[in-house]
């Protein structure tokens, strides 16, 4: 793959996009995490037909796509920020134009579900992205501490290199790589479609959250069976809150078990995704992992 484009950073005062792409967005949490988007010095545009409702879903998927696309081509959006998860975001793919979105790369943000889109615009549009809080979640609760300071600071280049120590070494060894990921029972639901993750070569992350340990390994063995683990660079595992069970075989011995042989570097327990801090990851940007200091290291800033 060429060498990924990557946006302009954030500057206060700027305009930044905020939509729906999967689930209905409740009005309070979205106005909560508006506030505060505003409060940081920065103009908000909802995306049109934002408050739509389809059940679960923010609307129809077409109209979904229509908004995403329109933000992308948009010159005064200078960012795009997802408001929430859920389910839908690949369901928006067959109506994105990866050619049009390519010629109009900007920040965009958003994990859980959002996955599926942070892995397409890097494969399909050559885009930097960003795995990270969403409006009418994590901002809607409040960024506190290191999460709103890789937050704000990567997003606007101020923090355009960190280190990260992680819990746990399942297989020691270093490593440099692009990073892509997500959500594990999202990225399991791309097999077998056009959308399937590409991994080879590259820094995987996964993390989840609420699945009970028999669903973690059935995932992970489909991944495996699917050969996405054979030629990693490396394996990171994120937050994977209430998901360890009660039973004997939990997370970390599924873990140890699947990846005790791998044949490159993999660690856990970093601080990134559905637990309680949520710490923003670029993907498509090298990095260097050393499982055997348990650190993670940003090699290169994520903006122009």
């Amino acid at each position: 793959m060429a060498q990924l484009i990557k946006p302009q950073p954030l500057k206060t005062g700027a305009t930044v996009g905020v939509l729906a792409p999967a689930g209905f967005v409740a009005q309070a949490q979205l106005s909560a995490g508006v506030d505060v988007l505003l409060r940081a010095g920065f103009r908000v545009e909802l995306a049109h037909g934002i408050g739509d409702q389809k059940g679960y879903l923010a609307g129809e998927a077409k109209a979904r796509a229509a908004a995403l696309q329109a933000f992308f081509c948009r010159p005064d959006i200078e960012a795009i920020f997802c408001a929430r998860g859920g389910f839908g975001s690949i369901q928006l793919l067959p109506f994105l134009d990866p050619s049009v979105i390519r010629m109009h790369p900007k920040i965009f943000v958003g994990y859980s579900d959002v996955s599926v889109l942070l892995n397409w615009l890097i494969v399909q549009c050559g885009i930097v992205t960003f795995h990270g809080p969403m409006v009418a979640m994590d901002l809607a609760r409040g960024l506190e501490g290191r999460a709103q300071e890789f937050f704000w600071g990567t997003l606007t280049g101020k923090k355009d290199n960190w280190e990260i120590e992680t819990s746990e070494i399942i297989r020691p060894g270093n490593a440099e790589g692009e990073m892509l990921g997500g959500c594990l029972s999202v990225i399991v639901t791309t097999l077998g479609t056009p959308y399937e993750i590409e991994t080879q070569g590259k820094i995987l992350f996964l993390e989840d959250v609420g699945e009970k340990p028999y669903r973690i390994e059935r995932m992970l063995t489909h991944l495996l069976m699917a050969g996405k683990f054979a030629d990693l660079a490396a394996l990171v595992f994120g937050a994977f809150a209430d998901c360890e069970g009660e039973e004997e075989r939990g997370f970390k011995k599924i873990i140890q078990e699947l990846f005790r042989e791998a044949p490159y570097p993999v660690i856990a327990g970093l601080a990134a995704g559905h637990g309680a801090e949520n710490l923003l990851l670029p993907f498509g940007v090298r990095m260097a992992l050393n499982a055997d200091s348990r650190t993670l290291v940003l090699l290169e800033s994520p903006v122009a």
